[in-house]
């Protein structure tokens, strides 16, 4: 069961001692050849593709909900028969790709949340009828051992954390319950909600929100003063989110995503049609994920547009009648659960044409385990915030260092902030649309438009957008050389070479195959006399000579270099951001891999003061590398989540989802 949005199938067999390894599905799921080829949905005539999934795992019996972690995934069995068994908690090794814990809680799990060191699961008590008793039951994220339960005598359901308080759904009668996050011990009176049931929960800016589907409203809850504001929005509403300002509800019997401000409790823009019957929703990087389990498919929602960005995402075959898709955050990815076709699929914001793959986390679990082994290699020595008041989400915007100042963009205020580092504070604001990248150098800010296809030049003695600039097809990436902008271009895949002197294309360079067009991120390094480009649809690094503008070498990787470059003396570094967990050296004599290093979702990246220095997404750290033996030599963990990193004025910089610029001090 999944919180009243299941129908009945056959219960799974299990065996209570058996450990089993995932089989990574290749053929009979994604069907993807290189990854590129848009298929046609069973009876909607929309296009669906492959594109972004990265592994998919097939498991034994029926998944329920699922938690992720950097190292692990926590999969609740289920099945739909009354009375209620007694399903395992299955906890997922994702290096070794066995069942490492398999935890019994004395009821099936019908809703789980990675919260902290914690896992949380609510639970349908052996022996009920999906109407209750009920269990919270808190267990230890890496052991599995079981911290605290508390028992209720109706069902419950999602549950959200808002710092000491644990936010619990009673699905029906309808009210929220307010716990003690370490005890479970209530903290208040159920709160009533609605007289149906309620599904969706989520506790952000304040606020704790709530759907009501039997009333077609969302509801927002002050928990200072226990009052309940309505909204009605008609439908069936059960998943929510908040995220980029914005109240996201999925309503199932429409089958569409919409969204409210927060303050008003108006409607914001209109409805996103994504067909099918969505129910559940997540938010991965930049994007929401909304599975639909009656066509098998997940919509990436961007949240700067709000719009649709691409097809819908084939996950398992499509099914009429089958348990909801339980979509689960993790990172920039997320994990999503079919029912219906016993598998967990990961589908990453960053497109891929790559075959879906094992999924490699070795990196999360030894990083954990050596963590206390490794210096610290900086100190975080400023927090900048971004906005006008506290810290907002959703940060992590491009980032630049160079023309006097820090330049870090706020997605949240559409604005472009300009930093003093001599003052560590927000010195000036530009308004101006969000970018997909920005760079500073020839005196001047480049911002980089992939939508609009062009490049905007920012003079920094004025503060004032001076020029705007055609380039090719989906721009992204942009490096800055002597007397040269390159600019990468992800639906060519082409560089566009501008003369800052005249703000002109002057040459535009293919450097792969229009098949390899249109990945999510495309990045670019001018270095020791040469331009390289990463192509992550083509899994390879090219070389561009800045004196002929011609491509004079090509190095296939192992691997989707979907991140960010840099390059030195000791060869070409690369992050494999959301389509590979590493972050590897390429010696550009041999065109081969000299060092490979395990990281989960490697994203920003730069060398500076004798280190690469790479911001890491899923485990929220920033990593010290030694660029000459290629080992990890040092470790901070700074929260949030670390997006873009750049290096200036004797410090590294890094912007996160919390709305804020760290500056941190390396240490020698």
């Amino acid at each position: 069961m999944m919180n009243g949005v299941t129908a009945r199938l056959a219960p799974a067999r299990e065996s209570l001692h058996h450990r089993f390894r995932l089989a990574v599905v290749v053929a009979s799921l994604v069907a993807a050849i290189a990854g590129s080829v848009l298929l046609a949905t069973h009876d909607w005539g929309e296009k669906v593709t492959t594109r972004g999934v990265t592994a998919t795992l097939r498991v034994r019996g029926h998944p329920g909900w699922v938690a992720a972690g950097r190292a692990a995934l926590w999969l609740a069995l289920s099945d739909t028969g009354t009375p209620v068994r007694d399903r395992p908690l299955l906890r997922l090794d994702l290096a070794s790709g066995t069942v490492e814990q398999r935890i019994l809680v004395g009821g099936q799990a019908t809703y789980l949340a990675h919260v902290g060191s914690r896992l949380l699961a609510s639970v349908e008590h052996v022996g009920g009828n999906g109407s209750g008793p009920s269990l919270i039951v808190a267990l230890d994220w890496r052991s599995g051992r079981v911290l605290a339960r508390r028992q209720f005598p109706t069902s419950v359901g999602p549950v959200a954390a808002s710092q000491s308080d644990l936010w619990v759904l009673q699905v029906r009668p309808a009210a929220l319950l307010r716990l003690d996050a370490l005890t479970l011990a209530p903290k208040a009176a159920p709160l009533p909600l609605s007289h149906g049931q309620t599904l969706g929960l989520a506790a952000s800016g304040g606020y704790v929100w709530a759907t009501a589907p039997d009333a077609g409203e969302v509801l927002r809850v002050d928990p200072a003063t226990r009052s309940i504001t309505r909204a009605h929005v008609g439908g069936f509403p059960v998943g929510i989110a908040v995220a980029a300002g914005s109240v996201w509800f999925v309503s199932r019997d429409r089958g569409e995503l919409g969204r409210l401000d927060p303050r008003t409790l108006e409607r914001v823009g209109k409805a996103i049609r994504v067909g099918g019957e969505p129910s559940w929703l997540a938010r991965g990087g930049r994007y929401l994920f909304v599975g639909d389990a009656v066509r098998g498919t997940v919509s990436r929602i961007d949240l700067r547009s709000g719009e649709r960005a691409g097809p819908p995402i084939r996950v398992a075959p499509a099914t009429k009648g089958s348990p909801a898709l339980a979509v689960a955050p993790a990172g920039s990815s997320v994990w999503v659960s079919s029912f219906a076709s016993s598998t967990l699929t990961r589908v990453s914001a960053a497109s891929t044409r790559s075959s879906p793959r094992a999924v490699v986390a070795s990196s999360g679990q030894t990083a954990a385990a050596k963590a206390g082994e490794l210096p610290r290699g900086g100190k975080v020595v400023a927090r900048i915030p971004l906005g006008r008041g506290a810290p907002a989400p959703l940060g992590g915007g491009a980032l630049a260092v160079g023309e006097g100042a820090v330049w870090a963009m706020s997605e949240n205020e559409s604005t472009l902030m300009r930093i003093d580092p001599a003052r560590n504070a927000v010195v000036a604001r530009i308004k101006v649309s969000a970018p997909e990248e920005a760079a500073a150098g020839d005196g001047a800010v480049w911002l980089s438009y992939p939508s609009e296809n062009k490049l905007s030049r920012i003079d920094p003695a004025t503060n004032k957008v001076t020029a705007t600039i055609h380039v090719g097809p989906q721009p992204a990436g942009i490096a800055v050389s002597p007397a040269a902008v390159w600019v990468a271009n992800a639906g060519g895949p082409s560089v566009s070479r501008i003369d800052p002197a005249t703000n002109r294309v002057v040459a535009t360079i293919r450097v792969g195959p229009a098949l390899a067009c249109c990945s999510e991120h495309m990045s670019l390094v001018a270095a020791a006399g040469a331009l390289w480009v990463a192509v992550p649809n083509a899994n390879r690094l090219v070389r561009v000579d800045p004196a002929t503008n011609r491509l004079i070498a090509t190095v296939n990787l192992p691997y989707s270099p979907c991140a960010f470059l840099d390059a030195d003396e000791t060869g070409v570094w690369s992050a494999g951001g959301g389509c590979a967990e590493l972050v590897a050296r390429i010696d550009p004599r041999k065109k081969k891999l000299t060092a490979k290093l395990a990281e989960p979702h490697a994203v920003g990246l730069a060398l500076a003061f004798g280190s690469v220095w790479v911001a890491v997404l899923d485990s929220a750290n920033v990593d010290q590398i030694d660029p000459r033996t290629g080992r990890l030599v040092a470790r901070m963990h700074v929260g949030g989540t670390p997006v873009r990193l750049a290096v200036g004025f004797g410090s590294v910089w890094v912007n996160d989802d919390n709305g804020r610029v760290l500056r941190i001090q390396p240490q020698a």
